[in-house]
């Protein structure tokens, strides 16, 4: 019980460093796809490090999940597992397809990945909700946050898996997600199981 505390809340919390330097290194980055993938490559030293900590970091969060489905069997465990096993395809596919690639295939495997993201997200995030929603551990307010912002980051993720709203247009509410993660962190530290 005490590794899964450790391994979801540390991910959690510093899983927040890897969002805020991929928000700074797409600031960076040219819009035009062709440019961004040459930009990638021509400095791949960071985006290989970035994602490979940020793979490791997923993994504690996924592995933190898993246990905390089976201890507790919750559906809302549950759906947070699935959906972080899901968000964990996308960084071979990145590690692997971006580097050195002709562009049509890093075309391909962008499209890949983040059709991958979104869905995974949204089953994340409506895990959250669900854990969140049912949840006595937490301050009413806390709680509360925790539930609209989730809510709030699925209904986006779901317009863009419908096509409503591009992935860039998703962007402003990324700072939503990394309170999440924060208030996940908190979580893990407070969370007993039987």
């Amino acid at each position: 019980m005490k590794l899964a505390k450790a391994l979801w809340s540390l991910g959690s919390f510093l899983v927040n460093g890897t969002i805020i330097v991929y928000i700074f290194l797409s600031s960076k980055a040219p819009a035009n796809l062709e440019e961004r993938f040459a930009y990638i490559n021509e400095n791949w030293g960071i985006y290989n490090a970035h994602w490979k900590i940020e793979f490791l970091l997923m993994t504690m969060v996924a592995i933190g999940a898993f246990y905390f489905a089976i201890k507790s069997k919750k559906i809302s465990w549950s759906l947070i597992t699935i959906g972080q096993l899901v968000l964990l395809m996308i960084y071979p596919l990145m590690l692997g397809g971006y580097h050195n690639n002709p562009i049509d295939l890093a075309k391909m495997i962008n499209q890949i990945a983040t059709i991958i993201f979104v869905f995974g997200n949204i089953i994340f995030l409506s895990g959250l909700f669900v854990l969140y929603i049912k949840d006595n551990i937490l301050k009413p307010w806390l709680r509360y946050t925790a539930v609209a912002f989730a809510s709030i980051e699925v209904l986006v993720l779901l317009f863009v898996f419908a096509d409503v709203l591009t992935w860039q247009q998703t962007m402003v509410t990324a700072p939503l997600v990394n309170v999440l993660y924060l208030i996940n962190a908190y979580y893990g530290l407070k969370l007993k199981m039987e």
